[in-house]
């Protein structure tokens, strides 16, 4: 099966916080969230953190990108540093629910002085109420839902002709889960930043743990679940114990690694 065929969503970085290097973070990586769902010449990105930083060839090809964030918080921006990850002739538009803080001058204001020396052509921004929908292409549709998050956040639906995925990082289980946007989905991302131990000592930083996007996954009738926003301490060696445990509960749950690759067929997000 090609992945050209089919919408393909690929991780290009599932750290939460700050972006990391070093040995101990090598098969999970170190990049802040993003993630990119593609066919052909059309991607739709999912967050800008600094995990953008190795889309260059992933995007290369491309003509139309659609980028959504769920806000604005560095770890989901970094990435924009690097812009000339963007083609140069490519349509560039950018979705988010921007109401609490600058309207669509946001992006701008990040990427000018005194904080950035260039102010890049930012393409289109489009503000989307949450709760609010809109089409990106036919067939490709995204909704927009607050989260549970310190200074706000959205979680995403974005459902296209092969399937949908559902992106909940940056969302903490002490408010209820709007279990429509993961329904029936090929892939839920979810925040798993830390563990069921550690949360009581959390409670409110805008996190959660695989044990409530287990129980997610469950009600909604996931295909995959995908656990992601892994805290910056965490080592390879945590994050693989961690994932043993959760297999043990949940089975082929899968803790995100840059590099992975999931293509969408209905309900069934198949790892390649």
């Amino acid at each position: 099966m090609s992945m050209t065929d089919h919408w393909t969503l690929y991780v290009l970085g599932s750290r939460g916080s700050w972006p990391v290097c070093g040995e101990e973070f090598l098969e999970f990586g170190g990049g802040t969230s993003c993630y990119v769902l593609k066919r052909g010449d059309y991607a739709v990105l999912i967050d800008c953190g600094s995990g953008l930083y190795h889309g260059q060839e992933l995007l290369a090809g491309c003509g139309r990108i659609d980028v959504l964030l769920t806000h604005i918080h560095y770890d989901h921006l970094l990435g924009l540093l690097n812009w000339s990850v963007f083609p140069e002739h490519a349509r560039l538009r950018f979705f988010a629910s921007f109401e609490r803080w600058f309207g669509a001058d946001t992006l701008a204001r990040f990427m000018s002085p005194p904080f950035w020396p260039y102010t890049p052509n930012m393409g289109t921004l489009i503000h989307v109420p949450s709760p609010g929908a809109a089409e990106l292409e036919e067939g490709v549709r995204v909704r927009f839902h607050p989260s549970c998050h310190p200074d706000g956040a959205s979680i995403l639906r974005i459902d296209t002709p092969d399937g949908s995925v559902c992106a909940a990082f940056d969302y903490e289980h002490a408010a209820p889960f709007p279990l429509e946007l993961a329904e029936n989905c090929a892939v839920l991302l979810y925040d798993a930043m830390f563990t069921k131990e550690e949360y009581p000592y959390r409670e409110g930083w805008g996190h959660s743990c695989w044990e409530e996007g287990g129980k997610v996954a469950s009600q909604a009738g996931v295909g995959q679940l995908v656990l992601t926003h892994h805290g910056p301490k965490k080592s390879d060696r945590e994050l693989r114990e961690q994932e043993r445990l959760a297999r043990s509960v949940i089975p082929g749950v899968r803790f995100a690694r840059q590099g992975d690759a999931f293509i969408l067929q209905g309900k069934v997000g198949n790892r390649q």
